[in-house]
């Protein structure tokens, strides 16, 4: 219609109403693309929103299974530590500051653990190779990136916490992998000396079954290490967590 009488226009000669027509074309065209600028800025906000709520789902089950991966990791080396006083060997012993590094704290004070409980002291040998491996939930982040919804998110800074985070939960996946394949030989090696996770065994037993074979006392000191190095990657994960908890909390609030 609008072509029509621009060409009608024409022929009479009348270039002011072509010049209206024209203008009426460009307006028509700037505002549908306003429009769509503005229906696509909603729909980014709105998938923003879900993509932060989410997060945050994602780190509070993360946490809850920090918290017990932390909790067993000590109990584990409490374990390894009452396991050697009763054989009467030399406890743990753990440079955390030779260890830590600029990104993950492996900060671990032995002398502060909690007494190992003495209702469970016939089960010493489950208590250090057995454990709980937290398993990050990467599906949010997963997603985001793989659908490029990243640009969504209008603070660059925060993306790059996310990243930060995500790195830190794949440091932990990487350590639950190193502790299980550890584990796999220590249990194969109690097996060879008749211990077995869940097997309760007389503490005494138990104790003299390490004094006189230095290679088990052995092995329960690397478990003990290296649940030491996951508990590092764990508490390290957990405190991004924390932190990345905080900035997307007020993200979403503003």
């Amino acid at each position: 219609m609008i072509s029509r009488r621009i060409k009608e226009h024409v022929r009479a000669q009348n270039w002011f109403a072509v010049g209206v027509d024209f203008l009426i074309v460009v307006v028509g065209i700037l505002l549908a693309f306003q429009i769509t600028e503005w229906a696509q800025g909603r729909s980014d906000r709105a998938r923003e929103m879900q993509i932060i709520g989410d997060l945050l789902v994602d780190l509070d089950i993360d946490r809850a299974q920090y918290a017990n991966g932390i909790a067993y990791d000590e109990h584990r080396v409490s374990a390894a530590n009452a396991s050697l006083e009763g054989a009467g060997l030399p406890l743990i012993e753990f440079d955390w500051a030779m260890s830590s590094t600029d990104v993950v704290d492996y900060s671990f004070e032995i002398s502060k653990l909690s007494s190992f409980p003495a209702d469970r002291i016939d089960r010493l040998w489950s208590d250090v190779v057995l454990g709980f491996h937290p398993t990050p939930s990467t599906s949010t982040y997963d997603t985001m990136v793989g659908s490029g919804d990243v640009k969504v998110i209008r603070d660059r800074s925060l993306i790059r916490e996310i990243q930060t985070y995500h790195n830190l939960a794949q440091s932990v996946n990487a350590q639950n992998e190193k502790l299980l394949s550890i584990r796999e030989d220590v249990v194969n090696f109690g097996a060879s000396l008749g211990l077995a996770p869940y097997l309760e065994m007389p503490a005494e037993e138990y104790f003299r079954l390490i004094a006189g074979d230095p290679q088990l006392a052995a092995v329960i000191r690397i478990m003990a290490t290296f649940a030491i190095y996951h508990h590092g990657e764990i508490k390290t994960a957990d405190a991004k967590a924390a932190e990345l908890q905080m900035l997307l909390g007020e993200y979403l609030g503003r």
